[in-house]
């Protein structure tokens, strides 16, 4: 009975040491997609590249996982957010975009630049 015991412990340890590695891993690597609100963004046009500057509004977060795809003449620019840590502390993203071909670009959900407002 006493093994048993230990036993239905040892499962019930286990199981919430695995919620909370999962919960520290959502927390610090995979995080959030950003929406655009949480970004500033400063572009500056430079003849056919768009030199970009995005920092994060929120403290204690990180961007990380910048990703870039074109649909047609948009650019879709996605990234994650994560709180900062040794792994990802780095709040602050910078690029330089080939606007040949691109009309709209958009972080998140959010327009950032385009064609018609430069």
């Amino acid at each position: 009975m006493k093994n048993n015991l230990k036993h239905k412990a040892m499962i019930l340890l286990g199981i919430v040491l695995i919620l909370r590695l999962a919960f520290l891993l959502k927390l610090f690597i995979i995080g959030k997609p950003v929406d655009g609100v949480q970004v500033v963004c400063v572009t500056s046009a430079n003849g056919q590249s768009l030199d970009l500057q995005a920092d994060t509004l929120e403290s204690a977060m990180a961007l990380r996982g910048w990703k870039q795809q074109q649909d047609g003449s948009t650019l879709y620019i996605n990234a994650r957010k994560v709180l900062v840590s040794p792994l990802f502390h780095e709040g602050h993203y910078e690029t330089s975009i080939d606007l040949e071909m691109i009309e709209t670009i958009i972080l998140g959900s959010k327009v950032i630049w385009s064609e018609n407002e430069s």
